[in-house]
């Protein structure tokens, strides 16, 4: 599988802030209302304003807690490279291995498709720190974008026992159970992830591919029904539907469902190319010609929002 966006990571960035451990004051009390300001940008939804205020107290106080928020901004604000520059800047300055920094590090790495380096970065911090569940997670899930299952599965289920109450430690393990192939394990994965939490919609439809794959339509319905429930007009999980109208043999339904994630993105590959089967099923076939014009140049645009469930939290607001 491979990842949708340039990853959508686990919650890491809220998990860096809770794993930052004090690190003393920045030294004057301008340097801590431009770190206070920082904060309450970033908890605003204003990254770009963050940055400058981080950037600032990094100029002021240049030690390893200013470079490493600013380097936390910069990433929230989609400009990894640089993030990883003020990380790296914050690795060099930190006194000792910092989980926080380390976690940050990582997911800045991956977001620049540096991989390698961020696995490197985050196996050390799981070596430093072997129970801090965020860096295990995001390991295994760095894994998993790479194509390396065994080793996402393994380093996944040490963080389920690490920390079996966090919902992200099931998900991206049933994900790399359903790479393998293992579809039974991945469903188990699945359903523990939604009983942990019932908002991830992107759980519940996991969880409906998997059953369907599985040959269990009715609970792949159930499943989907409550992506829809978490995330009314959800693409993905409307499409699922679709296709278990498909395999019954109801393409009326199927088309309508198909319809549905389309009017919701235009451009979902996997809404435009079961469409295109469906219409053609009912012997529409202008229309499903015209969808499959439709695929073509939404497959030569290049990434598809509704192809994987892969692109996972890489925007995830630090708290």
């Amino acid at each position: 599988m491979t990842a949708d966006r340039p990853v959508r990571l686990t919650r890491s960035l809220g998990a860096a802030f809770a794993l930052w451990a004090a690190l003393g004051g920045a030294g004057t009390q301008d340097a801590e209302s431009l770190l206070r300001a920082g904060q309450r940008w970033l908890d605003a939804g204003n990254a770009r304003a963050a940055v400058e205020s981080f950037r600032r107290l990094a100029d002021a106080v240049p030690d390893s807690r200013s470079h490493y928020y600013l380097g936390v901004a910069l990433l929230q604000d989609d400009r990894p490279d640089e993030a990883v520059a003020a990380l790296r800047r914050a690795e060099t300055l930190a006194g000792a291995p910092n989980p926080a920094l380390t976690l940050s590090l990582g997911t800045a790495l991956l977001r620049t498709g540096a991989s390698g380096e961020a696995v490197d970065v985050l196996a050390e911090g799981a070596e430093h720190f072997p129970r801090a569940a965020p860096i295990l997670i995001q390991l295994g899930y760095t894994h998993y974008t790479r194509l390396e299952g065994i080793a996402a599965r393994a380093v996944l289920l040490r963080a389920r026992a690490v920390a079996p109450g966090n919902p992200l430690a099931p998900f991206y393990l049933g994900l790399a159970e359903a790479a393998l192939g293992a579809l039974e394990p991945a469903a188990e994965a699945f359903k523990k992830a939604v009983v942990l939490d019932p908002r991830n919609s992107e759980a519940h439809v996991a969880l409906g591919r998997t059953l369907s794959q599985l040959g269990r339509p009715e609970e792949a319905r159930e499943a989907y029904r409550a992506a829809l429930a978490t995330a009314p007009g959800s693409p993905p999980a409307l499409v699922g539907l679709g296709k278990l109208e498909l395999e019954a043999g109801r393409a009326e339904a199927a088309v309508a469902s198909f319809e549905a994630a389309l009017a919701a993105n235009p451009a979902h590959r996997q809404g435009l190319y079961n469409l295109a089967a469906a219409l053609a099923l009912l012997g529409r076939a202008e229309e499903a010609a015209a969808v499959r014009r439709r695929f073509a140049e939404a497959t030569a645009a290049g990434d598809d929002p509704g192809r994987s469930l892969s692109r996972t939290r890489s925007k995830a607001r630090p708290r």
